[in-house]
């Protein structure tokens, strides 16, 4: 199922149209439908993908140059073989190339596991000539690549796709039918992601799915953690005990390090490097500096990642041996208190952002969430003008009244000069939002 991409398709295809040639990157986590995207978009298009680069060296790039030649109707490649991705470029540089080519390169982080230098020529070459081609190279990475590329990647691309996770409310065009609350289990289970929803089975209850899709260790999503870190990390021991401490509510690095008794400086690589895949992000409180803060917390993107790593990954070994009573029990007494809840005021919070003017009644300069060591605040917007904080419950009206005189107390310990406003959401909202 292909849905709600039209914004980035019309990214890339602006790109495509343009009088001259284009670069362009793609980012996107495994499992968030990059190259559903990339065979949608390049439809009906002249083009070149590559995208297996199971193999050694010498025949990585060896094939890619008999791909491209293949294209233009010539022979394979004889006599030396291809050592790197700029013999690949200077190939590609002497072809005649009248009509426009799209010329996908897709996970190009395992290019880059073959040869480190590939980004780096694939920058100069451009600059040097592949821009005069009648060409759009679009470079699609599960990975971002290093901060020392940011400014050359800016300056020569057209379009830079940041492909996130499908928002909540996109859930509907999978299960039609299925209720706003039924809807938001499969959410906290599942996420958004098509390749996993597939196989959610409306016609039995959640309990079942559960065991179907996780707890057998023939489930389609047994191994799922080990799948999504196996293919960029060889120390999967360190970054799935990380992930696990993540899973079970310690976000701040302080806690994850007391939680696998180890100092908080040791985990900053691992860190850093989940934050590169795109499998947790960062957040720091609203109007607080990226890199100063000393509030940032860590979590996990994918709601499917985030309850393997909750309730599959620690028991792994009685799930092999079909205990599953006592992980069903945990599952059962924890699943819908911690995970669904959490994932109720995401869902809040993603309504928010996509109606900011109409909520608020103003364009925010900034908005997010905001804490301190005491205190959290689930969204605070504000302009020049007005600040605006927000407070997310699933209760009714009656506890919408106590929070109230809490929110403001609360909002008093974030410094600003603006006119205050509050507003107090509950699970209404949520079961009528659109």
């Amino acid at each position: 199922m292909f849905l709600q991409r039209e914004k980035e398709l019309e990214q890339l295809n602006r790109s495509f149209n343009k009088a001259n040639s284009s670069v362009d990157f793609m980012f996107g986590t495994k499992n968030s439908g990059k190259t559903t995207l990339l065979h949608e978009y390049s439809k009906e298009k002249d083009k070149i993908y590559f995208s297996n680069y199971e193999m050694i060296p010498t025949q990585f790039f060896t094939q890619m140059g008999n791909t491209l030649n293949n294209y233009f109707h010539k022979s394979d490649i004889s006599g030396n073989p291809f050592l790197t991705f700029l013999d690949v470029l200077k190939l590609l540089d002497r072809q005649n190339i009248e009509n426009k080519l799209l010329i996908i390169l897709d996970d190009f982080q395992n290019i880059l596991k073959v040869d480190k230098n590939a980004l780096s020529d694939l920058i100069k070459f451009w600059k040097k000539s592949l821009k005069n081609k009648n060409i759009q190279i679009l470079v699609s990475s599960s990975n971002l690549f290093n901060d020392s590329y940011d400014s050359d990647i800016k300056r020569i691309s057209n379009e830079i796709v940041q492909l996130k996770y499908l928002d909540f409310i996109s859930i509907k065009e999978f299960f039609p039918e299925m209720n706003r609350l039924d809807q938001l289990y499969v959410y906290s289970l599942l996420g958004t992601t098509p390749s996993n929803l597939k196989y959610y089975n409306p016609k039995i209850d959640f309990t079942e799915n559960i065991h179907n899709l996780f707890l057998s260790t023939n489930s389609y999503l047994f191994d799922y953690g080990i799948r999504v870190l196996k293919n960029d990390i060889s120390d999967i021991g360190t970054y799935s005990s990380i992930l696990h401490s993540i899973s079970k509510g310690n976000t701040k690095i302080g806690d994850i390090a007391n939680s696998l008794d180890v100092k908080s400086t040791y985990l900053t690589r691992y860190l850093q490097k989940l934050i590169d895949m795109m499998i947790i992000e960062k957040t720091v409180p609203v109007a607080d500096d990226d890199k100063s803060s000393k509030f940032g917390r860590y979590d996990i993107i994918d709601n499917t990642l985030k309850f393997w790593f909750s309730y599959i990954y620690p028991n792994l070994t009685a799930l092999q041996l079909n205990d599953i009573k006592e992980v069903s029990k945990q599952i059962e007494d924890e699943f819908i208190s911690k995970t669904v809840f959490l994932s109720y005021k995401k869902c809040i919070k993603e309504f928010i952002n996509n109606k900011q003017k109409e909520i608020f009644g103003y364009e925010p300069l900034s908005i997010g969430s905001w804490w301190d060591n005491n205190n959290t605040i689930d969204l605070i917007a504000y302009d020049r003008k007005i600040v605006t904080f927000v407070q997310i419950l699933w209760e009714d009206k009656d506890m919408a009244k106590l929070s109230y005189g809490k929110l403001k107390a609360t909002s008093e310990k974030f410094d600003s000069s603006l006119e205050k406003k509050y507003i107090i959401v509950t699970k209404n909202t949520f079961f009528n939002m659109k």
